[in-house]
């Protein structure tokens, strides 16, 4: 007697998890979008957080300011406090910025090009100059801080702040930042395309 094919339904469908399948090319556009989002979440939520440097900086000026012109009292540690939360904004903020599309753009030839060119470079930028550079940069000043760690480097000025490492600590750290939106950005661009070619097929089929 021939046997009938199993009717058991299949758990993705009772379910309604509709995830693709390993190994396939669905199964790794979906994880591509997924971890895309995932790591530019990341940076949103760090970035988000720097800001709030930005009104403790406004803060100790205008206290440093006031102390200065009314009581005639000024110190080194707090001035230098100061320009060590611009540095920490202004290189945290880079990914951010990134991640926001408010970095500065060359758009005088960009806006002109074809979607699928908008596409591919939205890929090749990312690729082989955001993240290799962000890595680069973040390697090579690794030294700079363990060397300044090593020799204990603090101020020069007298009544200023020590442990200069914890500062330039923050170089690695936003260039590694600016690794992570570019994969998150090269992840998108991806997903993008991968879209773009899939519609491009539905309509010519």
């Amino acid at each position: 007697m021939t046997q009938l094919p199993s009717m058991q339904p299949r758990d993705d469908l009772v379910t309604g998890n509709l995830t693709p399948q390993p190994s396939t090319p669905n199964h790794y556009i979906h994880q591509a979008a997924l971890w895309g989002r995932r790591l530019d979440r990341v940076v949103e939520l760090i970035g988000r957080a720097t800001a709030w440097l930005t009104l403790l900086l406004v803060l100790l000026v205008a206290f440093d300011v006031g102390a200065r012109y009314l009581f005639h009292v000024s110190w080194v540690s707090e001035q230098e406090f100061e320009w060590h939360i611009l540095a920490i904004i202004a290189l945290i903020a880079a990914s951010y910025t990134l991640q926001q599309g408010e970095h500065v753009r060359v758009d005088i030839f960009y806006q002109h090009y074809s979607e699928r060119t908008k596409l591919w470079l939205d890929v090749v930028v990312p690729a082989l100059i955001v993240i290799p550079i962000g890595l680069f940069i973040a390697y090579m000043s690794l030294h700079f801080v363990e060397m300044s760690y090593t020799i204990n480097e603090g101020s020069p000025d007298p009544g200023g702040l020590p442990d200069r490492w914890l500062l330039k600590a923050f170089v690695p750290i936003g260039f590694a930042l600016v690794a992570l939106q570019g994969l998150a950005m090269l992840l998108q661009a991806v997903v993008a395309l991968y879209d773009y070619r899939k519609k491009g097929e539905e309509h010519g089929s």
